[in-house]
């Protein structure tokens, strides 16, 4: 049978081999898209593979390419037709033996890219926060049937100690049994039922400070009612938020950092109404040259509109806000 020749042909050739010498058959085009999908590590392996490779036998590349048509196919027949009938096809044109071997490659490829789909809908530091106490072993195999870069934001949250061990677990995990990561699923999605069901991203105090970050100067109103009703709320709210008058009293070489970001049109429309005392410490944090600039822009304004004024001080803001998060520029809570 043709099926029992492409079995000795390739009868110790691994798994990754044989996708380098597909991707070799199928053409730099149709590789590219292919790896386009893939994660990185993947791609190094593969591609490492594919550099080892002098020439194809044209026997063995039929064999191979046989290989990944049935498997294509049997793929086909668990989505439309259920297992059983994959079973029952796969039996019939394969023989039992190396029908099960196809099937349980399917199971365990079907099983990790659904175990953990339901930690899609749970924020990062939350998850990290609840997985926290688990031991190395089971956040690691928690993290690698998630998507990389959720798994990625997943892991930035952990202790520095819990972080080294879990990569270190990621980067040694071999195969695991498909009976251990279901209980694990299942018995992480109980613990989390309550959690998925009753933490929703909607508000909270960094909610709001963002929302009032971008009112402008009726914020200032709204946290003085605020304050008049719950003075803890407002001063929470308060150090949440970050305002023009806060960019302004950072050190001179943080709001240099944020000047040579912003265009200089749009910080002399921002300081359009400022004080003296404002515009030193802009001018201060400048160069000469860019001092110069920004008086020429300064002086060449005429009537400008307060909601003018404002979106410059938010694009301003903005940029700052940005750097902060990226740690570019620090803020200092207790000087504001």
């Amino acid at each position: 049978m043709a099926e029992d020749n492409n079995k000795d042909l390739l009868k110790g050739m691994s798994m990754l081999s044989k996708v380098a010498h597909f991707c070799v058959l199928i053409g730099e085009d149709a590789t590219v898209k292919i790896f386009q999908h893939l994660p990185k590590n993947i791609v190094e392996d593969i591609s490492t593979e594919i550099t080892m490779i002098s020439s194809v036998d044209k026997e063995v590349s039929l064999a191979i390419l046989e290989e990944f048509h049935l498997f294509t196919r049997s793929k086909n027949f668990i989505s439309s037709g259920g297992y059983d009938y994959a079973k029952d096809i796969l039996y019939k044109s394969l023989g039992k033996g190396e029908a099960d071997e196809v099937l349980a490659k399917l199971s365990r490829m079907k099983l990790a890219a659904q175990s953990f789909a339901y930690l899609d809908a749970i924020n990062p530091k939350q998850l990290s926060d609840f997985i926290k106490d688990e031991s190395p072993q089971t956040i690691a195999v928690i993290l690698s049937h998630m998507e990389a870069t959720k798994a990625a934001d997943v892991l930035m949250q952990l202790e520095e100690d819990i972080k080294v061990k879990v990569t270190m677990q990621m980067a040694t995990i071999k195969d695991v049994s498909p009976d251990v990561v279901r209980t694990i699923s299942v018995v992480l999605e109980k613990k989390l039922e309550s959690l998925l069901s009753s933490i929703v991203d909607v508000g909270g105090v960094k909610v709001v400070a963002d929302m009032l970050n971008r009112v402008g100067p009726k914020s200032q109103d709204i946290l003085k009612n605020i304050n008049g009703v719950d003075t803890s709320l407002a001063t929470k709210i308060k150090e949440n938020m970050f305002v023009f008058e806060d960019l302004l009293n950072l050190d001179s070489e943080h709001v240099m950092k944020i000047l040579q970001n912003v265009d200089t049109a749009d910080v002399a429309v921002a300081m359009k109404n400022a004080t003296e005392d404002d515009m030193t410490k802009i001018t201060s944090a400048m160069s000469q040259r860019a001092s110069d600039r920004f008086k020429e822009e300064f002086e060449m304004l005429t009537k400008v509109k307060i909601k003018d004024i404002e979106a410059a001080q938010r694009k301003m803001l903005d940029v700052a806000q940005k750097m902060i998060e990226e740690g570019s520029i620090d803020r200092d809570m207790d000087e504001q």
